[in-house]
């Protein structure tokens, strides 16, 4: 619809013909936040009939509305469309697929918001069985129960060793840093040795503070 004819259909909302509605509901489909464009498309979809129109798509229209006085004053004004040559008849068709469209993509999914909050249970290391524990374990960390071998008497501290040892991942530059202020330099090196193979781009730099962390551990020695 260009702008010299949505301004001529401004000076008359009560009037669509079957044209008429088909460009409103493209126009409203490209601003589907105009407001405008929603009352216009709910007047016409009064006007030409649309299936369920008052059912299906006033509620939402509804929300677009700033004067509803006005509104209703609008839609008891509305001119019902006569649709008889084959063109209205095929518009109408094609009218009455999309809005079903857009019916069908607006109906959320049905969600039940207090069942959601009681399903969900929050692992406690302190109260919950070791088995409970350590299926969560495998499950946030994707992991195997072959991989870690036979796991009837894993304690829950050996489950964060493990995490470290299976998922190499976890060698960081943050991993090593941290392990320097706790002062744990020896474990640094090993972190930083890794990162060698795996971002050789960066050797030089990792090589200068394995050199570096060698050096306090020898300074702590003495």
């Amino acid at each position: 619809m260009d702008k010299s004819a949505f301004n001529v259909k401004l000076t008359n909302l009560c009037s669509y013909s079957m044209i008429d509605k088909s460009e409103i509901q493209a126009e409203k489909n490209r601003f589907p936040y105009c407001a405008l464009l929603q009352v216009m498309d709910i007047l016409s979809d009064k006007a030409t009939g649309t299936s369920q129109w008052a059912e299906r798509f006033l509620p939402k229209t509804s929300l677009y509305l700033f004067d509803g006085e006005k509104f209703n004053d609008y839609m008891n004004r509305v001119v019902l469309t006569e649709i008889q040559t084959p063109a209205d008849l095929k518009a109408k068709e094609q009218v009455e697929q999309a809005k079903s469209q857009e019916y069908s993509a607006s109906e959320p999914e049905s969600f039940d918001i207090i069942k959601e909050i009681n399903s969900y249970q929050e692992v406690s290391f302190k109260t919950a069985p070791k088995s409970v524990i350590l299926s969560k374990f495998l499950e946030t960390g994707n992991y195997k129960p072959e991989d870690l071998g036979e796991t009837e008497d894993v304690s829950v501290e050996d489950l964060g060793k493990m995490s470290v040892a299976i998922d190499d991942s976890l060698d960081t530059e943050t991993l090593a840093i941290v392990f320097e202020k706790q002062g744990k330099f020896d474990r640094a090196i090993t972190v930083y040795e890794k990162l060698i193979t795996k971002y050789p781009e960066k050797s030089s730099t990792f090589a200068i503070r394995i050199s570096e962390l060698k050096m306090k551990l020898e300074n702590n020695k003495k």
